[in-house]
């Protein structure tokens, strides 16, 4: 994982994700729609479920304690070999420790680095081109170092006898490797002739894997070089690459899961990885976002003072859940010396100790709120925290618990059973549901410092509004929305007496987070914003189409007694009866007030 200077596709990557999307503490953000509701293949149904992983890089670096990019920090290939691999010693990697810290955590799966950039295999590994540079020994723990244990294989035991998934990272570059040297945090290969044989004897190092230990899902990296038409000795690993060894992978494995990184940002892979900050708008597929504990991946004792708290962690993965993407926490085993001055390496460090203990005391109540399930169903997040739902379920995280003795959370349709803390349970809350809110009547002192949730129960999956078909009446004229009885394409959409014909009837989807498409049932042509950003421009009907995915989508949000407000996702504008009761006025789009004319009541009528 980049924690020194970051690649020439990294820094982009990062410098588009910069600027707030880390900072999951902004009150009432809006949180933009993905063009449909994605699906969620029977593959991939394990890892989604999951929500909530354990990353771990550990490796010869982690004997140097400088990080896992200390090679690339002007090291040659045969000073790093004989001064930090041959020391590494990692006779204190406890897998049994590490699982049941994992699984006490809520922690679903485990990702340990197989092989990462230095080239290191922790395997036995029999691929005879990954040597020392003196070709003489095989640059793996048991024959270079002849360190007898298989830590991978003691790490997958202790997975399977807990129902922990057991996963491998695999790094694509290699610095170590006789084909390649290092080259501005890439590497640079020798010739196409060796490229080749490279990428046929990285397959067979990955076939070993496969076969000696079946994990569940492979995690690439190392990728990013530039993506040329025809490779280059610099840029030598591209896109067609990627999806040659994706197919590979998925044709001779159907099961195994394999993110993105096998050539990132050219949607591949099952799942897109976010490392530099949430996405700045949710993903049109699964995602996962990659996280440190003290801006470290691999161990390095400069940062060991670095750690964050046990609150930053819980409520930065609550954020992550409620957008709908996967939590990966990074520890880093430590390197370090007995009294004797023997190489000791592979503790949990005492900062990873002291965070996953903390998360651990916290899953044992709430793990509910976050296994399961998937984001929050509003467009907007509330200023005192974070939603999650499942069937059955919304979730309340409340990190700033209310002063007044009233939790307000956004309503939904679905019919509430009751209401609790989820410290709790058997006690129900007094609520009430007024104004688009549900009004939890709550304790003075909120019941976790770091968390506390709310769960509202009701019936079926949380949701502003059921998918349906819906009349929507204007609460300033009285008069439906109607698409003019036309199917015209770019026709302005009016408002008319109610009638509650196929001219008002509107076919309502949710696209998830609270942004749903409507769909005249006359005309089948989607209500759209034309393209605009203007106050008081018309909205019209179109065809359904990906370019103007943004026009139409409307986040819909409740304002009480059936009453409902339907914002423009590409535009930020209200829906907007143009302040008359005149029959057959156009109807257009208007910054938010929440006053009559941006107030619709929805009626369902099939």
């Amino acid at each position: 994982m980049p924690s020194a200077p970051l690649s020439r596709r990294s820094l982009i990557k990062a410098a588009a994700l910069a600027g707030g999307t880390a900072a999951f503490g902004l009150p009432q953000a809006l949180w933009p729609a993905t063009a449909e509701a994605y699906s969620v293949s029977s593959k991939l149904d394990w890892w989604y479920q999951a929500r909530f992983g354990m990353f771990i890089h550990f490796g010869s670096y982690s004997h140097l304690g400088k990080g896992e990019w200390a090679f690339s920090e002007g090291w040659t290939k045969s000073a790093w070999q004989t001064q930090v691999t041959q020391g590494f010693n990692p006779v204190s990697f406890n897998a049994t420790q590490i699982a049941d810290l994992a699984k006490n955590a809520g922690m679903k799966y485990i990702v340990i680095t197989a092989k990462h950039h230095e080239g290191f295999g922790m395997w036995d590994s029999n691929v005879p081109s990954f040597t020392d540079v003196t070709g003489t020994k095989l640059y793996n723990l048991h024959d270079y170092i002849g360190f007898q244990r298989d830590l991978l294989g003691e790490l997958k035991a202790a997975c399977d006898a807990r129902g922990i998934k057991f996963c491998l990272y695999y790094s694509i570059l290699d610095w170590n490797h006789p084909s390649q040297t290092i080259d501005s945090h890439f590497s640079t290969m020798s010739s196409m002739t060796a490229r080749t044989n490279y990428i046929n004897d990285m397959k067979a190092q990955l076939t070993e894997l496969m076969n000696a230990y079946n994990p569940a899902l492979l995690w690439f990296d190392g990728d990013w070089c530039g993506n040329p038409s025809t490779p280059t000795l610099t840029d030598w690993w591209t896109q067609a690459d990627g999806q040659s060894l994706y197919d590979w992978l998925t044709r001779t494995w159907p099961n195994v899961i394999v993110n993105e990184r096998v050539k990132r940002d050219h949607g591949m892979g099952d799942y897109a990885v976010a490392e530099f900050g949430f996405p700045s708008e949710p993903m049109d597929r699964q995602w996962e976002y990659c996280a440190t504990m003290n801006n470290a991946w691999g161990y390095n004792k400069d940062k060991e003072t670095l750690y964050k708290s046990t609150q930053y962690f819980i409520q930065e993965m609550v954020t992550c859940v409620s957008r709908d993407g996967n939590y990966l926490l990074n520890i880093g085993p430590d390197g370090g010396f007995n009294a004797d001055g023997t190489a000791d390496d592979g503790h949990v460090t005492q900062g990873s100790l002291n965070i996953l203990n903390g998360l651990a005391s916290w899953m044992a109540t709430y793990s509910d709120s976050v296994h399961g399930t998937s984001g929050s169903p509003f467009a907007t997040e509330p200023s005192w925290g974070r939603i999650t739902k499942k069937s059955g379920k919304l979730f309340a995280h409340v990190f700033t618990w209310p002063t007044n003795g009233t939790l307000q959370i956004p309503a939904v349709y679905n019919t509430i059973n009751r209401v609790y803390l989820m410290n709790n349970p058997s006690v129900s809350l007094n609520y009430s549901v007024t104004g688009g809110q549900i009004n939890v009547q709550v304790p003075a002192t909120a019941p976790n410092a770091n968390d506390s949730v709310v769960c509202v129960e009701v019936t079926g999956m949380p949701a502003v509004l059921a998918g349906g078909v819906y009349t929507f009446v204007c609460a300033q004229s009285g008069k439906a929305l109607d698409n003019a009885n036309t199917t015209a394409e770019g026709n302005q959409c009016v408002q008319w007496t109610l009638n509650s014909g196929p001219t008002q009837q509107w076919r309502v989807t949710d696209l998830g987070h609270g942004y749903y498409k409507l769909v005249s049932v006359q005309s089948g042509k989607a209500l759209d914003n034309n393209n605009s950003t203007s106050d008081a421009s018309t909205v019209v009907q179109r065809t359904d189409n990906s370019s103007w995915q943004r026009q139409q989508q409307w986040a819909i949000a409740s304002l009480g007694n059936g009453g409902y407000q339907l914002v423009n996702r590409a535009s930020g504008k209200a829906l907007d009866n143009a302040n008359t009761a005149q029959e057959g006025n156009p109807v257009i789009q208007y910054t938010k007030n929440t006053g009559p004319t941006q107030r619709w009541t929805a009626t369902k009528v099939g």
